[in-house]
């Protein structure tokens, strides 16, 4: 349970969803005679404020269902790392070991 959004975050959810509700229904009236201008403002104040308790939600810690499958892909990048470093000192040593002569009359 403890891995739900905060309340907040799912409030502003459901005003997001309500505002683009709001403002489908304010589109799709054009074709009436009448200006329903009060669903594009309410819609688009909704909107706002949704995305406002959105972004200030509190934020959730890094998800712990992976982490033993993030672990073992972390070794396994460092390993290939430490390889490619490993190969790329091979490929300098071999490199100074035979010199290419530049100096050819």
């Amino acid at each position: 349970m403890d891995q739900q959004p905060p309340f907040t975050s799912r409030i502003g959810l459901f005003l997001i969803l309500l505002g683009i509700a709001l403002l489908i229904v304010f589109f799709g009236s054009g074709t009436s005679q009448a200006d329903h201008y009060r669903y594009l403002l309410g819609g688009l104040v909704v909107l706002f404020i949704g995305f406002w308790l959105r972004s200030h939600a509190k934020k959730h810690g890094e998800p712990s269902r992976f982490r033993a499958v993030r672990g073992i892909y972390a070794k396994s990048k460092a390993r290939s790392e430490k390889k490619k470093e490993k190969q790329k000192k091979q490929q300098q040593k071999s490199d100074d070991s035979y010199p290419i002569r530049t100096d050819f009359h």
